[in-house]
């Protein structure tokens, strides 16, 4: 499933990513506001007028986000007509729950090999994307390359569903069934037991990718490349007949990673990298969505000892919000050094001999910070979670995802300029 070269509709000299977080209905509604927003945009670029949302090249996303990254990367602008309607205002968790209670369901919940994983995922692929499967997504033929992030729950690492990362399963990734994906994206643990897929025995054509040869040879400890391509050629070891995928966030609540993997040149120069490995990029935007939670739960309010259920929370959440904090900071970084300037290959040299500096690179983070009213804010981040919002509330999570970028000074240059750019 490789990512498709620049069209009329979008170039490779502009790139923009988009990450969608975990957090239910509420991550799903406030990406899918930022979606609006860029659709509205409308940017000069490359003699052409168009909306921002054309440009986008990468879509990287986590549970809950992975419902309209996923309804995106299939049906396009088909989502602004009927997503709400068929996702977000839906009962999605009160659905499910009734479906468990329906006798029949019971009964093949007998089996060991049926979960309520499996109902969620046949749910999803039905009601949401038509029983779409992977090659129905390549059948396309349009960006953005779209990332549906899980967790491989045995080592803790991150799972894509991407053709890359099935090969080390030596399967093909295009027969499998979007709604699973997304199911997958979704298992939050304890609500919904990991989704199991088959990793099967090689065949004698397989092999490791050259750079993935090239860095276990190199044997550098420290290495993100060396970790990340140990990780993968683990599934070629013996024993590993089967694979549990839970909750994407478990390993990144952010969908950042893969973004961050492809800018350290964790890949090399695989073709299979998005947006043909970012070469002749003149300006260059993520948009993280991070629909995380910053309610105070008033425990320090108390004397008396926290119990075992609210310890077990904080002990599962607290690292997980560090490591997206931490992730946000190095990102921002990263696109600030050098580093990256000579990673994104502009092209060539100048008259001078010197190699021009780098694109634009510039990130947004979309997030209830950005919300000034403290009022409004408190009532954004005590919105649960779960897939179940009234209409009232996902309407003010695609309100909020526009005032957060609109009083977004990084973002509003960022469009000033293509607009200015296109002027005579």
């Amino acid at each position: 499933m490789k990512n498709f070269g620049p069209s009329g509709a979008n170039s490779d000299s502009l790139v923009v990513v988009l990450t969608f977080s975990g957090g239910g209905t509420r991550a799903a509604a406030l990406a899918y506001g930022v979606l609006e927003v860029l659709r509205d945009t409308r940017i000069t670029w490359g003699g052409a007028e168009r909306s921002l949302l054309d440009e986008v090249d990468v879509i990287s996303s986590v549970s809950g986000g992975s419902l309209p990254a996923a309804y995106y990367g299939l049906f396009g602008d088909r989502i602004f007509e009927d997503f709400p309607e068929k996702v977000l205002y839906k009962n999605i968790q009160g659905n499910l729950i009734k479906q468990l209670l329906f006798p029949r369901t019971n009964f093949r919940l007998l089996s060991p090999f049926f979960t309520r994983t499996d109902i969620m995922a046949m749910r999803f692929g039905r009601e949401f994307f038509e029983e779409k499967t992977f090659a129905d997504l390549c059948a396309a033929g349009r960006r953005p390359f779209l990332i549906i992030n899980a967790t491989d729950i045995a080592p803790g690492t991150r799972f894509e569903f991407t053709q890359d990362q099935f090969d080390h399963l030596y399967s093909d990734l295009g027969s499998f069934p979007i709604g699973y994906a997304v199911a997958a994206s979704a298992a939050f643990p304890g609500a919904f037991p990991p989704l199991t897929l088959r990793n099967y025995e090689r065949g004698a054509d397989y092999g490791l990718p050259e750079w993935e040869r090239a860095a276990l040879a190199a044997e550098e400890p420290d290495s993100w490349t060396y970790d990340h391509a140990r990780s993968l050629a683990h599934y070629g070891q013996r024993g590993r007949p089967f694979i549990h995928l839970t909750d994407g966030g478990v390993a990144d609540n952010l969908g950042l990673l893969p973004v961050i993997q492809v800018l350290r040149q964790s890949l090399g120069n695989d073709s299979d990298i998005p947006a043909g490995y970012f070469k002749g990029v003149e300006k260059f935007l993520i948009i993280t969505v991070n629909a995380e939670t910053s309610v105070d739960r008033g425990w320090d309010a108390k004397e008396s000892p926290l119990g075992f259920i609210k310890t077990l929370l904080a002990a599962g959440t607290t690292p997980l919000s560090n490591f997206t904090r931490a992730e946000v900071e190095y990102i921002r970084l990263l696109l600030r050094s050098y580093e990256l300037r000579g990673l994104l290959d502009c092209g060539g040299t100048d008259a001078n001999g010197n190699k021009p500096s780098g694109p634009d690179c510039r990130f947004v983070e979309v997030s209830f910070a950005g919300i000034e009213n403290p009022d409004e804010r408190q009532v954004l981040d005590s919105l649960h979670t779960s897939f179940k919002l009234e209409r009232e509330q996902v309407d003010l999570l695609r309100a909020a995802a526009a005032q957060i970028l609109a009083g977004h000074k990084g973002f509003q240059e960022f469009v000033s300029e293509l607009q200015t750019a296109g002027k005579p």
